[in-house]
């Protein structure tokens, strides 16, 4: 009996945990700032800085607050795109509107093709992350991993 006790104190503590994490998590804002340019017109669009806190000027004027001048659109993520062009690649950074259902995805029509990733808070499109709502998943099957290892004869109360 005390271990379903156990076992029901550890499910109210990761539920708990998990929906803590989660609403600090939320990184979504509405003046959010992304790295925008093109490595067309500015060969510094290729590899930005991940710091943001002290850039060379040569940085300075791609990195800023999302606005949009007609105040039609919410930016509200960042994205970053890798585009093939025949054999020129170019790297284009931008704000983000309208979400696609994944973080990221390939478009293809010969002869472009272009990888395209987005992702939440400031300056994130620096490089290709993971989201947060991989780590919000990944955390509760680390608990439950860790108390299976910790606690073998768990399942055989259960069954």
């Amino acid at each position: 009996m005390n271990s379903i006790r156990q076992y029901y104190w550890f499910l109210i503590v990761t539920i708990f945990l998990v929906t803590i994490i989660t609403l600090l998590s939320d990184n979504t804002v509405n003046a959010i700032q992304c790295w925008q340019c093109n490595s067309m017109t500015d060969k510094f669009c290729e590899d930005v800085p991940t710091d943001v806190n002290n850039l060379h000027d040569c940085y300075k004027k791609m990195y800023r607050e999302c606005i949009d001048e007609n105040d039609k659109l919410n930016y509200t993520f960042c994205r970053k795109q890798v585009q093939t062009i025949d054999e020129e690649t170019r790297i284009i950074r931008s704000c983000g509107f309208i979400r696609s259902p994944v973080d990221c995805y390939w478009t293809k029509s010969p002869p472009t093709s272009t990888l395209v990733c987005q992702c939440d808070g400031d300056g994130c499109n620096h490089a290709f992350t993971i989201n947060t709502g991989y780590s919000l998943f990944i955390l509760p099957c680390i608990f439950a991993m860790v108390r299976f290892f910790f606690v073998p004869n768990l399942f055989h109360i259960i069954h």
